[in-house]
């Protein structure tokens, strides 16, 4: 890239401010705090070499909110804006993961600085339609500094295959041994394929396989997305193509585009059909997003599971009206005994899940929840006006009995935790009413410990399904050893990194404290414990009023290299202060 990270730019000031609340939160860097008479507080940092210095507060949760700064400390009196790699170069001496570090947050910038100055402006997202919103949400993750970073992107591949800019595309197929393909599909693929493809299309692969020399009874297609087929047609696929283990097909079928997800893509020709999760190898926030083969194998299994269980339960069915995008289909590409096994695991496959719009129903909008924090072109949050019609408590309290509860029922009565943050959960309104949740991406955030799922013969048999999980440990997939690790998924996700940033947000903007906020939550969720739909000591086993919990350290993981950081923080749920 040589386009220049703009070191006052608003997302420069934004990834430095994220950066330092981050560290604060996470507790990387000793700090001292002081309280001033107007509220604030003022954050001094010591690094291992320097001070810095910004103020702020501390909100639900202990998430720190800062308004100033972080400026670095050069004199008794002096200060300056602390510069990006001041402040990465005090959180580890170890240089290769700092320049990584650095690296990703100036290319996020970057890419931020390009949104901002190439993309029209919108003038307000609140009546669009899902597809377009899922394009318009621009802002990237708000707690995680690396928000954008879309490691191994291009100013002109984040234009054409980023969400931001709308641009569609075809994707590559490919025609792979049936040796080393893991085929998960619900019919026979044949059938299966043409039927969500349709006859001229399939017509025309299985052409395309004859001409390139392979014959139907022996290759099974696979989709890549475009870019990552460029990236691995370079270098790892060039044995398998040489001796014929890989076909390249061409491009067919509908045109697609990236949805906020990036990996996840939608239909733009007929938007009631399935959207597709391709493996790409970018790092984006904490992670490469590859698929490795056996969570492409357990994704149905796990859909027909969770749509067992919702339709054993007239609490998800009828009452609350829960829904789930089912992952139905999976193919992945897995050499065996090929000397680039390891290189490619997990860069080619694909998952076929339902598409938002085919669950809606006339006069329902829907909306990611990771929407409702955010501030419009007209400085007012997205969800104003929907608080402005129908009162700030009815609005929230609907709000979470139709999108807290059934995480919580999922956990309480059925023993499964689902990694429900703000793009997993889609919003359903009816002129801005929450009626209901679609819930979605299952295949590698559930997870269980057996001796507390209701239902254990329900659990998928994941031995048989990939040989990866017959030698899995607990802890490694989806089994757990304990409670905690279930309400640490559920509490990270739900409350700690998303519904922070609404109660936050709704403290600026309509002066309903967070307080207030959180004490609707309890509200909520002691009306639920009342009606006792689960025997009241399985919610007491998971403690999710603790005084102090454990959260995930998401930048630690990526200064340490380590996996499963976590720190402690004070609980927001169950304060004995709050009335109903």
């Amino acid at each position: 890239m040589h386009m220049q990270a703009a070191p006052y730019s608003k997302a420069a000031l934004r990834v430095r401010r994220q950066l330092m609340e981050a560290i604060l939160f996470e507790k990387l860097l000793d700090v001292e705090e002081t309280n001033k008479s107007n509220g604030d507080t003022v954050f001094t940092v010591y690094g291992r070499s320097c001070l810095f210095q910004c103020i702020g507060k501390r909100s639900a949760f202990g998430r720190i909110r800062l308004r100033q700064g972080p400026y670095r400390l050069i004199g008794e009196r002096q200060v300056r804006l602390a510069r990006i790699e001041e402040i990465v170069n005090e959180l580890t001496a170890e240089e290769t993961r700092k320049q990584a570090l650095i690296e990703e947050l100036f290319q996020t910038i970057k890419l931020s600085d390009w949104n901002e100055t190439k993309l029209r402006k919108t003038v307000s997202r609140r009546g669009l339609a899902y597809e377009q919103l899922e394009a318009a949400l621009i802002e990237g993750h708000p707690y995680h500094p690396c928000f954008k970073a879309r490691k191994g992107f291009s100013f002109d591949d984040h234009d054409r295959y980023g969400p931001e800019a709308q641009q569609s595309f075809h994707l590559v197929w490919l025609g792979v041994r049936k040796q080393d393909a893991i085929v998960h599909y619900p019919q026979e693929a044949g059938s299966f394929l043409q039927q969500e493809l349709g006859a001229p299309v399939w017509q025309a692969l299985v052409k395309a396989l004859s001409e390139a020399g392979g014959q139907l009874s022996e290759y099974e297609f696979v989709p890549v997305h475009p870019w990552q087929w460029q990236a691995l047609n370079e270098h790892l696929l060039q044995q398998a193509i040489k001796r014929g283990d890989v076909l390249y097909l061409g491009q067919f079928g509908d045109a697609y585009c990236a949805t906020q997800s990036l990996r996840t893509v939608m239909n733009v020709e007929h938007g009631t059909k399935a959207q597709l999760k391709l493996p790409l190898n970018v790092v984006n926030t904490s992670s490469v997003r590859t698929i490795p083969p056996h969570l492409i194998a357990a994704a149905p299994a796990i859909s027909v599971w969770l749509q067992r269980i919702i339709d054993s339960d007239p609490f998800l069915k009828d009452e609350i009206g829960v829904e789930r995008l089912a992952e139905y289909a999976g193919v992945a590409y897995e050499p065996k005994g090929k000397q680039w096994n390891k290189a490619i695991l997990g860069q080619i496959g694909c998952i076929w899940r339902e598409s938002v719009p085919s669950k809606l129903r006339p006069g329902e909008q829907a909306i990611p929840m990771n929407a409702l924090p955010l501030i419009e072109e007209d400085g007012a949050l997205f969800i104003a006006p929907f608080i402005e019609r129908f009162g700030i408590e009815a609005w929230l309290m609907q709000l979470f009995r139709i999108s807290v509860i059934p995480v919580i029922h999922f956990l309480a009565e059925h023993g499964i935790a689902l990694e429900a943050h703000g793009q997993n959960v889609i919003l359903v309104t009816e002129k801005g009413w929450p009626k209901r949740v679609i819930l979605r991406d299952f295949h590698e955030s559930i997870e269980y410990k057996e001796s507390f799922v209701k239902e254990r013969a329900w659990i998928p048999h994941f031995s048989t399904l990939h040989q990866a999980f017959q030698s899995g440990k607990t802890d490694e997939y989806y089994w757990m050893s304990s409670l905690e690790a279930l309400r640490e998924l559920v509490m990270d996700t739900v409350f700690v990194y998303q519904l922070t940033e609404l109660s936050w947000q709704l403290e600026q903007h309509f002066h309903f404290s967070e307080q207030q906020f959180w004490s609707l939550v309890d509200c909520v969720i002691r009306d639920y414990a009342a009606r006792e739909l689960v025997p009241p000591e399985r919610l007491q086993a998971l403690r999710l009023a603790a005084p102090v919990i454990a959260t995930e350290s998401l930048l630690t993981s990526k200064v340490t290299g380590k996996e499963n950081c976590r720190h402690l923080v004070n609980n927001e749920l169950g304060r004995e202060s709050r009335t109903c």
